[in-house]
């Protein structure tokens, strides 16, 4: 069934083509609004930060020491502005990233889980939006990356316990990367949770908190099978990746016969070609995931319709 669930995923695209400009348009859309963002907290801080002669010197210059500690000192300098300045771009950024997703994989939920329903020719829930129910579970999504920052957090509170008066930069960065290892496992597994716990809001009608418990209990039947998907999309996606940085580390070695402005475009159009790839597999698992979502329906609803000629056999 898995290698079915990749062919399946995949065929569903191309029977459908309104799905990929789907989730083109809302992923890039956040892309575009994260980026607008980060100019506008550039140049909201690069005015307000003055670097002297002797920081510009420093920053190009070869002594990579002298580079750190005058960006230190710059980063000291804007700290007062930076912490509210990265808060409000990160609040922005959610609030884009909530709205964005639950409009755009709302949408393609529905049609997936649907169009499978239809070809298998089974019974789910009606098709209503549920946008309430695809809101929160973005939102638990994004709360999630908290995870994160507590993990680094923790991680330097721990180094700092450890370490003592007497810093080990060693000790202290091992310390942080195994804290921040170990949140990004829990995270990991947390927002796969959340990703497949939209399927069941759309398979059963349930609310964001059942279908949370449908998708472990998913996953707790299915491990294998959804892993096998997640290893073969992630892989391609891998070679995809790959081949795209080999294309552009070609580019920047053969770029002293090409103009800047030729290399630039070249870069941006391998880097584009990556992102339009990495989201066609990531739609593909989603797709994936649904079809064995959707035939597990043929087990419970199999069951629930007595076999043909059962009298006959009996008699």
């Amino acid at each position: 069934m898995t290698a079915d669930a990749n062919r399946e995923g995949f065929r569903i695209l191309r029977s459908d083509p309104v799905l990929f400009p789907v989730e083109l348009l809302w992923r890039w859309s956040f892309g575009l609004g994260l980026l607008a963002l980060s100019f506008f907290a550039f140049a909201h801080l690069r005015q307000v930060t003055l670097l002297s002669d002797a920081d510009q010197l420093a920053l190009r210059g070869q002594d990579p020491f002298a580079a750190a500690e005058t960006a230190a000192n710059i980063l000291a300098e804007a700290m007062p502005l930076l912490i509210p300045t990265l808060t409000l771009v990160f609040s922005a950024a959610a609030v884009l990233w909530v709205a964005a997703s639950t409009l755009g994989r709302g949408i393609i939920t529905r049609i997936i889980v649907n169009r499978f329903a239809t070809e298998y020719g089974l019974t789910i829930a009606p098709d209503v939006p549920r946008w309430a129910g695809f809101a929160i579970l973005k939102c638990a999504r994004v709360l999630m990356l908290l995870i994160l920052v507590i993990g680094y957090l923790g991680g330097g509170f721990i180094a700092m316990l450890v370490t003592g008066s007497q810093p080990n930069v060693m000790a202290s960065a091992l310390i942080v990367f195994a804290a921040l290892a170990f949140s990004c496992a829990i995270w990991g597994c947390v927002n796969w949770i959340l990703s497949l716990a939209p399927i069941f809001l759309v398979r059963d009608a349930l609310s964001p908190v059942e279908s949370i418990v449908a998708a472990i209990s998913f996953i707790r039947r299915n491990r294998a099978r959804l892993t096998a998907i997640a290893i073969w999309n992630s892989t391609l996606r891998g070679l995809a990746a790959t081949v795209i940085s080999l294309a552009g580390v070609g580019t920047v070695a053969f770029g002293l016969a090409l103009p800047p402005l030729v290399i630039s475009i070249l870069l941006a159009l391998e880097t584009i070609a990556y992102l339009v790839i990495s989201d066609l597999f990531l739609l593909a698992r989603l797709a994936a995931y649904a079809s064995v979502a959707v035939r597990e329906l043929t087990l419970t609803q199999g069951l629930a319709t007595p076999p043909e000629l059962s009298g006959n056999v009996i008699r």
